[in-house]
């Protein structure tokens, strides 16, 4: 794989030298669609609270690439189609969902209703310029309700690019985000698992 500094440095002075500015391209973090239809009927209602994210990664929605040297470059023309934290808290939810297989909340209207809720906070989340995307992020799975068990995660991957430039930091992006959404969501079936059996265990004695 070439190195993606190159590719950079080519799309820099083809936009210097263009007379009209070039188009920029959106690009939506969001898992494949599920088809579903009616009421969902679930014993454990879980919440995705909070997604907190680190202060570079906030403002505008162009994609970053970390240089060489440790400095942050954010894209004019390839973009977030929507502010990374919006679309973190519909993509994780779509794919917790999947994993457990039923609805996640996210109204945060409505979580006095939840037994779990889960609460993100992401440190890193860029591309690099030897063509790697990074992922860092924490989260805590805690009941709303009762004495149940806390639980306090990491994620933190980086991953090699399949192909060069902002379209491969977009999909590399999806996957670790895909690799994020299993582990919460096996994280909260540990929780719930851990918490029945204590109940069960309180219950017998």
């Amino acid at each position: 794989m070439k190195r993606l500094g190159l590719f950079f440095i080519a799309l820099v002075l083809t936009a210097g030298c263009a007379s009209a500015p070039p188009p920029v391209h959106y690009y939506l973090l969001r898992g494949d669609l599920v088809e579903a239809q009616g009421p969902i009927d679930v014993q454990v209602r879980i919440g995705l609270g909070r997604v907190v994210l680190a202060p570079y990664l906030t403002g505008d929605t162009g994609i970053r690439i970390e240089m060489e040297s440790g400095e942050l470059q954010s894209a004019n023309t390839y973009q977030w189609a929507e502010p990374l934290d919006t679309a973190l808290h519909w993509y994780l939810r779509e794919e917790i969902a999947s994993q457990l297989g039923h609805e996640i909340g996210g109204g945060m209207t409505d979580v006095q209703d939840w037994d779990y809720r889960v609460d993100l906070f992401v440190a890193r989340m860029h591309g690099t310029m030897d063509g790697r995307a990074v992922l860092d992020a924490s989260f805590i799975v805690r009941p709303v309700k009762g004495s149940g068990t806390w639980g306090e995660y990491r994620f933190a991957k980086s991953i090699p690019l399949a192909q060069e430039g902002y379209v491969g930091v977009v999909e590399a992006q999806h996957q670790l985000t895909g690799e994020l959404g299993a582990m919460i969501a096996g994280a909260i079936q540990e929780r719930i698992d851990a918490d029945d059996a204590e109940a069960e265990s309180g219950a017998g004695s």
